[in-house]
Formats: C-alpha cells, structure tokens, sequence
C-alpha cells in the first residue's frame, strides 16, 4: 500500500500526540525532532515494501508461463514470493 508523504506525516503526529498522552513516556528530543524521525522510519520501511513488491512482481513475470496479474494464480504466487522476501530479509538482521 502506498501512502503519501502526508499521510504519513499525519500518522506521525498522531503517534506523537498518543506518545505525549502516556505518562509512561518522555521524549528525550524535541517533539519535531521525533516526529520527522518517525516520519523517516516509516517511509523506509516504505520503500523497502515497495522493494520487495518489484521483487515478487519480477520473479512472476520471469515465469516460462505468463500469468495475468490480479488472477488469482498471480496473486497465490505473489504473495508467497513476497513472504520469501520477508523472510530472506528477517534472516539477514539476524
């Protein structure tokens, strides 16, 4: 799912203010200063979904059968190549 800039700017400032309603937290940085943070966070992890995506996207068209995206085969494989993905790249961090 892609998401804009803004709204992910948005979700930043409601994690901030939720974050400020738990007495449980101090923020160690100024407000901003955590809130671009976050907002870098996410859109990372962002782009590294996308990345991922191509890659699913890529191994089914390199397929010696064609399979028409949004079939359900299509969808069967590229959910099980972005799995892989995911679990490729949680092996690597560990």
């Amino acid at each position: 799912m892609r998401l804009s800039r803004e709204k992910v700017v948005y979700l930043s400032h409601l994690i901030i203010d939720q974050l400020e309603k738990d007495p449980e937290v101090t923020l160690k940085e100024e407000k901003n200063t955590v809130r671009n943070h976050i907002v870098d966070v996410i859109l990372n992890q962002l782009a590294k979904d996308e990345e991922m995506e191509e890659i699913a996207r890529q191994r089914i068209r390199s397929m010696k059968k064609k399979i028409v995206e949004g079939s359900r085969d299509w969808d069967i494989l590229f959910w099980k190549f972005y799995q892989e993905e995911l679990d490729r790249l949680s092996q690597i961090k560990e």
